[in-house]
């Protein structure tokens, strides 16, 4: 027996993994153990440890090891696995390829598992991205100030040539991203058949494709001659990664099958081998800011312009104003339990300015009020003010009252005075500060329609006599305050968008960035517990949440193939089906759909089920309790619709799930002991909601 003064015993964790069976990792790429304790990063990547191969010939398995004391490891060791690469301009960066994004990660305890020799699991070998019984990999967030993603986008009639002989072929498109300040290595014809090799450390992430229009619409490498391209018929995604965007550029090339007119033998071994015939370049001179559309030459053989490629590009930056880094102890954004359909309250207890809600809309108390009547999630929409403040209000524009002057207004004879004579001006929500919309009387900007004046419009702006909560333009941060907290946050991020009919729904608006960061800053700050998932019309704004955050999910809000609005100009939300692609395409948790098409054609939903995407349903047809019974019979995941409980009583259901695993745990008899669990404390905690990472659970 050792003495008092015994060191305690030394132990020693194992860790092993490969990819998943017939998969691998690119050559660049390196696997990572990240974890509770300082040593695996503390759930912080940048700490994680870096593995190695068990051997240069086979690298299919990674290995590594961790030692320490048994007080060190005197609660269990919780771990992920993920992959990566080195990126550098200004410095040596970190990049997140993919990782394991189970809520509950990994778990050995070392002191119990340990071998006589102190060694626990030795000569274990993981499956990337399996773990009892389930499969689940993520794609990684932006991490790092200077870490970007460009995302090009090739669709509609983006080719056009000036001759007829080069408009008739079929071309292959293959685009490779350069840095300007290195001589490529590849320069001419038939050198650049082969695709360039990364330097050791570059300052650009390969480039995948996701051909939107194709049956499986998800990212992967671009083929060795390109992917062929039709005008008006396909739709591709390009990404990149780069830690040095004012400095990165593309070379687009373009590829035709041989002609086989020839009969030498060298024809016929490579006749069949696609030629590249034409070329353009796209410079980061031509991408002055975070979003647009430009145009390039296409240059042919004799570098004389044969024709243009359009290209729309989107420049999306890590997350800033965060005190603190975004770690990989939990996350939600793949995560969703099956039950029944949740039920959620739009608007709070629904749309007021238009339809004939009891309480004003995407206020305090209409949130609350849903959520006592049982709502599982309240919707609502945000956006900022001028002075970058993340409000809840529904559309882009109000109307401002103004009052005329006096001395402008004709008495009538034997009158001493006049009701005085307003105004109405309509102006942007990002046009007023947050003091000027509690000031303002402000109008609904329906309010002088045929329609709304027999409806009898409520006005925006407070009446004297109104509680806070009732006040309009609630805060967000004052939503994630003071609503019920079982009930969960279906956040609409608005973003105005270009409509069909040429029109746009608010021009010269806030850089995507950093509106994004607002709002992401106010969740990620005070969100705490609450269960939340974002959703918005706009395809590029779900592309940039989930790009800039590991935490919370995101759902593709759709209009779909419609009679009842202006449809968007953006192709991406033309139908359900496309909707549905492009949801898998970029990993998002999921499609918000709208009713009245899914009320033609289920063929969405199912298509949206084999993707394995969570399915919401919208839309005016819901004010019909036939089509909400209707959708449940489909085991759609969530409906949205107005005054929620009004009619037929309902408990969340978060808060049943709650007091049935506390009943459970009352019939129990206790089991009495002389020692405290840790573990116990633990288990116990994920029966309180909220709390702490219970989000989206």
């Amino acid at each position: 027996m050792a003495g008092d003064g015994a060191s305690p015993k030394a132990l020693k964790v194992c860790f092993g993994v490969k990819p998943p069976a017939g998969q691998t990792i690119r050559p660049w790429e390196f696997f990572f153990v990240v974890g509770n304790s300082q040593k695996l990063g503390g759930w912080d990547p940048n700490g994680a440890l870096e593995l190695t191969r068990r051997s240069p010939v086979d690298s299919s398995e990674w290995i590594g090891s961790m030692s320490g004391t048994a007080d060190e490891f005197d609660e269990p060791l919780r771990f992920r696995y993920f992959t990566g690469y080195y990126l550098e301009s200004s410095k040596k960066i970190r990049v997140i390829s993919r990782w394991e994004s189970w809520v509950s990660p990994r778990s050995v305890i070392p002191t119990i598992e340990a071998s006589s020799s102190g060694v626990c699991r030795e000569n274990v070998i993981d499956e990337f991205g399996y773990n009892g019984g389930r499969r689940q990999l993520s794609e990684g967030w932006l991490q790092d100030a200077e870490h970007n993603e460009i995302l090009l986008r090739v669709h509609g009639e983006a080719l056009k040539f000036y001759k007829s002989r080069h408009a008739q072929r079929t071309y292959r498109i293959r685009l490779m991203p350069f840095d300007l300040r290195h001589r490529e290595s590849t320069v001419d014809d038939e050198d650049s058949q082969s695709s360039p090799s990364l330097p050791p450390l570059p300052s650009f992430s390969h480039t995948d494709i996701a051909i939107l229009s194709n049956l499986d619409p998800s990212f992967r490498d671009q083929q060795h001659y390109g992917d062929v391209f039709q005008n008006n018929r396909s739709y591709f995604v390009y990404r990149t990664q780069t830690v040095a965007v004012e400095y990165l550029a593309f070379r687009i090339e373009f590829f035709v099958e041989r002609s086989s007119d020839s009969t030498s033998d060298e024809s016929k071994d490579c006749q069949r081998l696609p030629e590249r015939v034409a070329i353009a370049y796209c410079l980061p001179s031509s991408m002055q800011h975070s979003f647009g559309k430009i145009a390039v030459p296409v240059l042919g053989r004799q570098q004389q312009p044969i024709g243009q490629i359009s290209i729309d590009y989107l420049l999306v930056k890590a997350l800033s104003r965060l005190e603190k880094p975004l770690k990989m102890d939990v996350s939600y954004c793949h995560h969703w339990k099956k039950r029944t359909t949740l039920e959620v309250g739009h608007r709070g207890s629904g749309n007021s300015y238009t339809k004939f809600a009891a309480t004003r809309e995407n206020t305090i108390h209409s949130l609350n009020n849903a959520a006592r009547n049982g709502a599982d999630f309240v919707e609502f929409d945000v956006q900022l003010t001028k002075d970058r403040t993340a409000v809840i209000f529904h559309d882009f524009h109000v109307l401002v009252s103004v009052a005329k002057r006096a001395s402008s207004l004709l008495l009538e004879p034997g009158k001493s005075h006049v009701p005085p004579v307003v105004d109405l001006h309509q102006m942007a929500i990002k046009d007023l500060k947050m003091n000027q919309l509690h000031l303002l009387h402000l109008d609904h900007y329906q309010h002088d329609t045929v329609e709304n004046s027999r409806k009898g419009s409520v006005k925006v702006s407070e009446e004297e006599y109104e509680g806070e909560d009732h006040r309009p333009f609630p805060t967000l941060v004052e939503a994630l305050q003071n609503v019920l907290p079982e009930t969960g946050f279906n956040i609409e991020v608005k973003y105005p968008m270009m409509m069909k009919n040429g029109c746009h729904e608010c021009e010269n608006y806030f850089e995507r960035n950093e509106y994004i960061d607002v709002i992401l800053h106010d969740v990620l700050t005070y969100a705490e517990g609450r269960r939340i998932v974002f959703s918005s019309f706009d395809p590029d704004i779900c592309s940039i949440i989930s790009l800039k955050q590991n935490r919370y999910p995101v759902l593709f809000l759709c209009v779909g193939a419609t009679t009842r609005y202006v449809p968007f100009l953006d192709e991406r939300s033309s139908t359900s089906m496309t909707a549905v692609n492009f949801a898998a395409g970029i990993q998002l948790l999921g499609v918000n759909f709208h009713s009245e098409e899914l009320l033609r054609d289920i063929a969405p939903l199912e298509r949206a089920s084999a993707f394995g995407l969570v399915s919401f349903v919208w839309g005016d047809d819901l004010d019909n309790q036939k089509n909400i019974e209707y959708f449940k019979e489909l085991f759609v995941d969530g409906l949205i619709y107005d005054r929620i409980g009004e009619l037929k009583k309902r408990q969340n259901v978060f808060t049943v799930e709650r007091e049935a695993k506390n009943a459970l745990f009352k019939t129990r008899t206790p089991i009495m002991s002389t020692t405290t669990s840790r573990s116990t404390s633990v288990d116990g905690g994920a029966m309180e909601l909220p709390r702490k990472n219970s989000a989206n659970t």
